[in-house]
């Protein structure tokens, strides 16, 4: 499949998709520097808590709903609510006005009509896709997510403390763009038929059924909790981890190619997400290459320790070139472990419940902000160097769980092979 063969609703999903990444990037992760700032460290960490819990909510009722009126419908919906949201956070944050708290009921706002726009849009690319053409616009889709959050770091790194105004106007323009290609240039690509209209009532009772048989999963309820408890690192960088940057490093003058410009904790927050990214964009097929003829096993542990350690050093440390050295070891550790851990999940998932099981998985992220969340509350009474020992104990018992989760994978594999050289021998 060629670029040009793709539906015109995918290709414009894409540049919006980039143009959403870019100003997301310049936002979201310097929202907890911000309400630390304007209203508390320990409020900021209840925020964060609920604005997840309202894009959870969003996620599962608009995908109920984009199954009941269509993917086009929600959409529009969705993007004016997003729209609505942006241009009263940027008055709000004008020179006129400064309202953190009414800023931080829009953030939710905001967070919940995010949440209704995006199993419609993931449901759209399914719809006009078949398996082969899948893979190419998911890889698209890739690269442009990692290109806007580097871009969108460094943008959010410089405008994010002294230009908030003008940056929500930008992320305002680019929402009503979004809007306008929606309304005028996205067809609809699904339309439900009435016959699903009788299993309304038995609908949530089935829901529920199937999701408790994943809970009964303890295996891959260890995976689960691992993933959260993993993935919580990561989530700390731009939640602790940020607003002890910012309250540690003091403003500097920085030389770098003769170039002189200031340097303070946001900013290195910033350089920080970028080179991260940028190296997972870089060093992905090196690190695939190196550590092909390793055991699945120990590559995914030592990548797990390398990435667990590197973080965790995060919560206490001030030197900038360590800063940067740690989250250049911790990205290569992150590449060990990625792509195994992935491919877990087939190895874990029935075939004849899979979505179900992804549907749980893509829940970890929540999990994981809500985690980085409480540990804003915490970093409140835990010096630097216990916080770095707390992080360091929660990445090491997520990984232990996984190391589990390998064994007992390997184990069942062992004991299918007797099964299937019977079967070929018959």
């Amino acid at each position: 499949m060629r670029l040009k063969d793709i539906h015109p609703n995918i290709r414009l999903r894409l540049i919006m998709q980039f143009l959403g990444g870019l100003v997301s990037m310049a936002v979201i992760p310097f929202l907890a520097i911000y309400f630390a700032e304007k209203i508390g460290a320990a409020v900021t960490g209840i925020l964060l808590v609920l604005i997840v819990i309202c894009g959870v909510a969003g996620g599962f009722i608009g995908g109920h709903i984009s199954d009941k009126i269509g993917r086009r419908k929600i959409m529009i919906y969705a993007e004016m609510g997003v729209l609505l949201s942006y241009l009263l956070i940027s008055l709000c944050n004008s020179p006129w006005f400064d309202l953190p708290y009414v800023s931080a009921g829009l953030f939710i706002i905001n967070m919940f009509c995010g949440g209704l726009f995006q199993p419609a849009a993931q449901a759209m690319i399914i719809d006009v896709t078949d398996t082969g053409s899948r893979k190419l616009v998911f890889t698209i889709s890739y690269w442009l997510g990692n290109l806007a959050s580097a871009i969108g770091g460094i943008f959010g790194a410089f405008l994010f403390k002294d230009y908030l105004f003008q940056l929500f106007i930008g992320v305002s323009a680019i929402s009503l763009l979004s809007v306008l290609v929606t309304v005028f240039f996205i067809s609809e690509t699904y339309t439900p038929s009435s016959s699903s209209e009788p299993a309304k009532k038995t609908a949530p009772a089935s829901m529920f059924r199937d999701y408790a048989a994943v809970v009964k999963d303890k295996l891959f309820l260890f995976y689960i909790i691992g993933a959260v408890l993993i993935l919580s690192l990561e989530e700390s960088l731009t939640n602790y981890v940020g607003i002890r940057l910012e309250r540690d490093i003091p403003e500097q003058s920085v030389s770098l190619l003769r170039f002189d410009f200031m340097f303070d904790g946001t900013k290195m927050l910033g350089f920080l997400r970028t080179e991260s990214t940028l190296l997972v964009v870089l060093l992905s097929a090196f690190v695939l290459v190196l550590t092909k003829k390793w055991k699945d096993r120990w590559t995914l542990v030592t990548g797990m320790f390398i990435f667990c350690v590197c973080y965790s050093t995060f919560a206490f440390t001030n030197n900038i070139m360590f800063l940067f050295i740690a989250m250049f070891i911790g990205t290569i550790g992150e590449l060990m472990y990625v792509p195994i851990k992935q491919t877990m999940i087939g190895d874990l998932a029935p075939s004849h419940a899979r979505s179900t099981y992804m549907a749980c998985y893509s829940m970890t992220f929540y999990g994981a902000t809500i985690v980085a969340s409480l540990l804003i509350i915490a970093g409140e009474w835990i010096p630097p160097v216990s916080m770095g020992i707390l992080l360091l104990s929660l990445g090491l018992f997520g990984t232990s769980l996984y190391a589990v989760i390998m064994k007992k994978l390997h184990i069942k594999e062992a004991e299918s092979e007797p099964d299937t050289k019977e079967a070929v021998s018959s």
